[in-house]
């Protein structure tokens, strides 16, 4: 469905925007009606109340989640590196010996200076 929205006002359009949201509220109110009253007769199809339909549900939901979470977990703790290098003319310099070698210590090395020099 297209509406020519070109050759309305602004006040129109603005009169418009309010009547679509009117119109949505109330399409969503009813479909949370219709979901209630559905839920209501699975419940009582059977026999239990809303309430401890939904309780057995939320607990199955924590279970499920609590077992993502552990996982996650597992995976996600990491001990950062320990540094191994420190820049001594800028103790806020450091390097743990992985990845690249920083700008600092490379122009160190190539000045004739030692790795050793620079271990913490």
């Amino acid at each position: 469905m297209t509406i020519n929205l070109d050759d309305y006002s602004v006040a129109e359009l603005e009169k418009l925007i309010k009547q679509a949201e009117r119109k949505l509220e109330k399409k969503r109110m009813e479909a949370v009606k219709s979901a209630q009253a559905e839920i209501n007769k699975i419940a009582k199809d059977l026999g239990v109340s809303v309430d401890d339909l939904l309780e057995e549900k939320s607990k199955s939901r924590k279970k499920t989640t609590a077992r993502k979470a552990t996982r996650k977990k597992k995976a996600a703790v990491r001990k950062p590196a320990k540094i191994k290098y420190r820049n001594p003319q800028d103790s806020s310099q450091t390097w743990t010996g992985r990845g690249k070698r920083p700008v600092w210590l490379r122009d160190a090395l190539e000045k004739g200076a030692k790795l050793e020099d620079f271990e913490v």
